[in-house]
């Protein structure tokens, strides 16, 4: 029999629909952008609340917050345009220790052309200022069209940051791409920024982990010693 498989990349590995129940989702974020970034979550049309910024790229900030499950996180960036630029973290539901990266293809990418205005705290006017650029990218009217996919780079460990703490090794930087670079996270370049990454909790299907495979077999593995006994 084929089982089928749907699990949020986001969301975590899962155990039925059951674990979706939950209104929240409590998260652990270790995250630093080259050149600067800001951390927020919110709807699919605005961004509600603010987590924290930072900007200087040595350094790796952890947060911890619960996210609703119909939310979008977004992240808020801007580079210096000199050396290079990029965008590198790990998101871990702390709920079931699943984990995914700012590469991996259920992110989203949108470019404002707005360099030098970006929203980096809590204020009313700067979640006001974001929720108009979520509104555009959706829209499909601003300096990259819309949402777009990301463009992954270097590995966490890679020149010229060097490994960065608290974050895998199998991370990748991550940014977004409006010259044809063959990696536009290298080389100094305004690539229409700031940038807005998102990506949603229900992101998209994804296959099933092969712990979740073993699970399963274990289970008819289980089934089968019980019938046994009850010859």
């Amino acid at each position: 029999m084929k089982i089928a498989k749907l699990a949020s990349a986001f969301a975590g590995l899962v155990l039925g629909a059951s674990a979706l129940q939950a209104n929240a989702i409590p998260f652990e974020v270790d995250i630093t952008v080259d050149n600067s970034y800001a951390l927020y979550y919110g709807t699919g049309t605005a961004a509600t609340n603010f987590v924290g910024s930072n900007g200087d790229w040595t350094n790796t900030e952890t947060y911890t917050f619960d996210l609703p499950t119909s939310n979008f996180i977004y992240v808020v960036t801007q580079s210096d345009l000199a050396v290079a630029q990029g965008f590198l973290a790990q998101f871990t539901n702390l709920l079931n220790n699943s984990r995914f990266y700012s590469h991996d293809s259920q992110w989203q990418v949108t470019a404002t052309g707005l360099y030098g205005s970006a929203p980096y705290t809590g204020s009313a006017t700067d979640l006001s200022a974001l929720s108009a650029q979520v509104v555009l990218a959706n829209a499909g009217s601003n300096a990259s069209g819309g949402w777009v996919a990301t463009s992954a780079g270097e590995a966490n460990g890679a020149a010229p940051w060097g490994l960065r703490p608290e974050i895998d090794a199998a991370a990748r930087w991550a940014w977004y791409n409006n010259n044809g670079s063959s990696n536009p996270t290298l080389g100094g370049h305004d690539h229409d920024e700031y940038l807005i990454f998102r990506i949603s909790v229900g992101a998209s299907e994804v296959p099933e982990p092969a712990g979740l495979a073993l699970l399963g077999l274990g289970l008819l593995g289980l089934g089968a010693a019980r019938r046994r006994q009850a010859k």
